[in-house]
């Protein structure tokens, strides 16, 4: 594993700075932990005052143990802490971990002491986890540097908490239950290193397979959310965030919770509520059983076991399964019974184990089963034991997951040991087994949706943002903080939302622009205030007495911000009201968020907002509007009505993207012709201060960087369209690397293969602009109705010390040797150097004497691949 913070979790040598002997202080029960685990590496004390302790030989300071050390454990009192990290560097110390933090009799005088630390730490180039961390514990190498976790045992779940009890505690529950870990870290004050950094170092670690995370301050968003989008995409992450009771303003229009929540969702995380309910998912995680589908058969011995638990499948969405003919037949000789063998199964209370472990097997057995719960309720003819041993005997024979609720038994440890046996969970009530099933199911459906290809779709237009970066520049010189309407129409048209406008001053104007717009029109003073009177007009021959009526109108309100002009705006001839309202609110972390709420009289249902992170596409617009609507498989807008918000959603998405000034935007009244929608009303609230800055920071997910779409000319003349790739590029992207040849395949991907697997496609498509780029060259079709095609590939992907990337670079061989792979090469080192990375690497083989004739023309540096004699490494420097 390559990564700057390998040796916080893999170390080879840990120095304790602040070791003691002194029997209860902090530095003894580290120690004492960190020689009694087992660990493998070297451990050296630092204590000025002793030569040796317990048996080791102390060194006085951490420049005396005269070589580097991968971890360094500070547990001094807070005064000497700076003093330590001035004497670290970074080719002495890999990472340091700050147990102590300060005792100040106020919260200011604490964030003082941890920016100075903060401050040192970074002067001296070593990473730092703390202030008031736990520590690290990694039972795989024998590792326990903290002062009070119990004995963890070793699996293959990481947990990362801010809170060392929280950990401490997850710890203690977890090992009766047989739930190890490959690492356990407690980020305490989290002053430097954060979720993001860790959560990229646990992605590549070999002995990770899922990730818990205590949360109560996610810190960066940007890298909170990257990372986590990344992670997910390969290894199950299950969050719990606290504090939401006592965080943000309670009158907010969305909840600082709610905005979380969908953050997590977005980036593909399983999110849970409840201590409790971590504990049930890392149970359940810790088996690496997934189920390849979402239908569920619950078998009980008790009727009223399997009826609360198809009650709580039902509350969870989680599907009941559908046997086939052969089960109900197979279900029926077991039962002996003349009523319906549906699902939930009852084997009835006087049925000997045998005949439940055999229901179980034949739901195992039905193709229409993805999962079984099994439920056990004591009796005579049944004992808790024996149907234990008879389940895990079954649940041995199949791939299927199988989970347990065997009620009564929570105390016996020797059915838990049977049940475990099997690999089968005992969650000990029907709820708690199925709340837990829906946590692996959640798990299941987001890696589903990973691989889901949206249709293709047109590209995005970059829009031309001269006139409303005018607008923002006449804002903030006038210290403005809201639009006009007729400036807040500017705006929307500018992104394509709403319908036809114009701003005149005189009633020439307003007659000449009546013949240029559509009829209806609506009339408007084009000033702050948005609740003055309209003036709707049907025909021509209206406009003199709307015009005059609304000039009275504004004369005698004087509204603010009011130009002298009306606004004519094109007004839907019938069409269909929308029952919602679209919002725009920044969160205070997660930057802007999208809300879609029903009118619940229109509707007929009250619900709160859905809500959802920009940027979204179309698919997402779309799960917006499900997520905002009524119960389950019922529709509350037309089809037509659905497209039009589709596309206003997607739109207000670029909008936010490209405007980070517009800090509130409310749409409360629209209406829709056909799938064509009119903004009745906006409202914006602005911060014209705030510019568009490069890498979009105020936005927590990268947006499309529709910046970078422009067209190049090859030397002999072609005209290429260059643009990065986007999730709607799928079938383009299987069609380019399915048209490679043989040889070409090979010297881009290094091994043979024909055709992409779906995750290759979503990998390759789905990218986090944040961390990587993928530019596409495609040609024209030379028949107007063919699609166009890719012709070269670019991309680049961050190296998590973000200060360098590995890039690669593939032409389709029709258009090999015609300088595409060098305008792809020199655009996206440009991107390279724009985003502050200081160095490309690659890997090429030694026989792919093009690429390495393209690599030395652009000032690539070749050398050959110490590991591997076929291979060369080209660098370059972006100076």
């Amino acid at each position: 594993m390559h990564h700057y913070l390998r040796p916080l979790i893999a170390p080879e040598s840990v120095a304790l700075v602040g070791a003691s002997e002194r029997a209860g202080s902090l530095g003894c029960v580290v120690l004492e932990n960190l020689l009694s685990g087992g660990f493998r590496g070297a451990v050296y004390p630092v204590n000025p005052r002793h030569r040796a302790i317990r048996g080791q030989a102390a060194y006085p300071t951490l420049a005396a143990i005269g070589k580097p050390v991968d971890l360094a454990i500070i547990a001094t009192p807070p005064h000497a802490v700076g003093e330590v990290l001035e004497s670290m560097s970074a080719g002495t110390v890999g990472v340091a971990v700050i147990m102590t933090a300060p005792g100040a009799p106020d919260r200011g005088t604490g964030r003082a002491w941890s920016r100075e630390i903060a401050a040192v730490a970074k002067r001296s180039g070593v990473r730092v986890i703390g202030p008031g961390a736990l520590g690290v514990v990694r039972p795989g190498i024998g590792l326990n540097a903290t002062y009070c976790a119990p004995v963890a045992l070793p699996g293959r779940l990481a947990l990362v908490a801010q809170s060392g009890a929280v950990a401490t505690a997850l710890l203690d529950f977890a090992t009766p239950l047989g739930i190890g870990f490959s690492t356990v870290i407690s980020l305490g004050g989290g002053i430097d290193v954060g979720f993001g950094e860790l959560l990229d170092c646990l992605l590549l670690d070999l002995a990770t397979d899922g990730i818990l995370l205590y949360v109560e301050e996610p810190g960066d968003a940007r890298a909170f959310v990257s990372a986590l989008r990344a992670a997910a995409r390969t290894k199950p992450v299950v969050v719990l965030k606290a504090g939401r009771s006592i965080e943000g303003n309670p009158g907010a229009d969305v909840p600082a919770d709610a905005v979380f929540g969908a953050a997590m969702m977005r980036a593909g995380t399983v999110r849970v509520q409840t201590y409790t309910q971590l504990v049930s998912a890392a149970r359940i995680l810790a088996r690496g059983r997934i189920p390849q589908g979402d239908r569920l058969a619950i078998v009980s011995n008790g009727r009223g076991p399997a009826l609360l638990a198809a009650d709580s499948a039902s509350d969870r969405r989680v599907k009941l399964a559908t046997f086939t003919g052969a089960t109900v037949d197979t279900l029926q000789a077991l039962t002996i019974d003349d009523g319906p063998h549906g699902n939930p199964v009852d084997v009835r209370g006087d049925t000997p184990t045998e005949k439940l472990a055999a229901a179980v097997d034949a739901a195992l057995s039905d193709s229409n089963v993805d999962v079984v719960v099994a439920l056990h309720v004591p009796r005579p003819s049944a004992p808790a034991i024996d149907a234990a041993r008879a389940l895990a005997e079954v649940a041995r024979r199949h791939s299927k997951p199988v989970l347990a609720a065997w009620l009564g038994a929570i105390d016996r440890q020797e059915v838990h040991d049977a049940l475990e046996a099997g690999g089968v969970p005992n969650f000990y009530t029907p709820e708690n087994a199925v709340e837990a099933l829906s946590f692996l199911l959640a798990y299941r459906n987001n890696q589903a949706m990973l691989l889901e290809v949206p249709p293709p779709q047109p590209e995005p237009e970059p829009p031309n943002l001269a006139a409303i970066e005018a607008l923002r520049a006449a804002l903030a010189d006038d210290q403005r903080r809201a639009l006009t309407v007729g400036e807040a129409l500017t705006v929307l048209r500018a992104f394509g939302i709403g319908a036809g406008f114009a701003r005149v001053a005189t009633l020439p104007e307003a007659e000449t622009a009546a013949r240029a717009l559509r009829f209806p029109l609506v009339l408007r003073v084009d000033a702050e205030d948005r609740k003055l009177p309209s003036q709707l007009i049907r025909v021509r021959r209206s406009l003199h007495r709307a015009w005059h009526e609304l000039q009275r109108v504004a004369a005698h309100a004087k509204p603010a911000g009011w130009t002298g002009r009306i606004v004519m705006q094109e007004a839907p001839r019938d069409g269909e009201p929308s029952p919602a309202s679209v919002r725009v609110v920044t969160d205070a972390h997660f930057g802007p968020v999208i809300t879609l709420a029903p009118d619940a009289i229109a509707c007929g249902f009250a619900r709160s907002p859905a809500l959802a992170l920009p940027p979204i596409n179309e698919r997402l617009a779309a799960d917006l509007i499900v997520d905002a609507g009524g119960p389950p498989g019922t529709a509350w807008l037309s089809p037509a009505a659905t497209d039009a918000l589709v596309d206003v959603l997607t739109r207000v998405s670029a909008l936010v993207c490209a405007l980070p000034w517009v800090r509130r935007l409310d749409l409360d009244s629209m209406r829709f012709e056909g799938r064509r929608g009119f903004i009745v009303d906006a409202g914006f609230g602005v911060d014209p201060r705030r510019r568009l800055q490069r890498g979009y920071p105020h936005m927590a997910i990268h947006p499309y960087p529709v910046e970078l779409i422009g067209d190049v000319a090859l030397r002999d003349g072609t005209v290429l369209h260059l643009r990065p790739i986007r999730p709607e590029d799928a079938e383009l992207e299987r069609a380019f690397v399915g048209g490679l040849s043989e040889q070409s395949r090979y010297y881009r991907f290094f091994y043979r293969f024909t055709d992409l697997t779906p995750s290759m496609v979503a990998r390759f498509t789905q990218v986090d602009y944040d961390r990587e780029l993928a530019l596409v060259a495609v040609a024209n079709p030379p028949e107007p109705a063919a699609a166009p095609a890719f012709v070269g590939v670019a991309r680049y992907i961050a190296n998590p010390d973000q200060t360098s990337a590995e890039f690669a670079v593939v032409v389709a061989d029709a258009w090999q040797r015609r300088g595409v792979a060098t305008v792809l090469m020199r655009r996206l080192i440009g991107c390279a150097k724009r985003r502050g990375l200081q160095r490309l690497t690659g890997v090429v083989l030694r026989e792919n004497e093009s690429m390495l004739m393209l690599v030395r023309s652009l000032g690539f540096a070749i050398e050959d691949d110490p590991e591997d004699a076929t291979q060369e490494n080209v660098t370059l420097a972006l100076g």
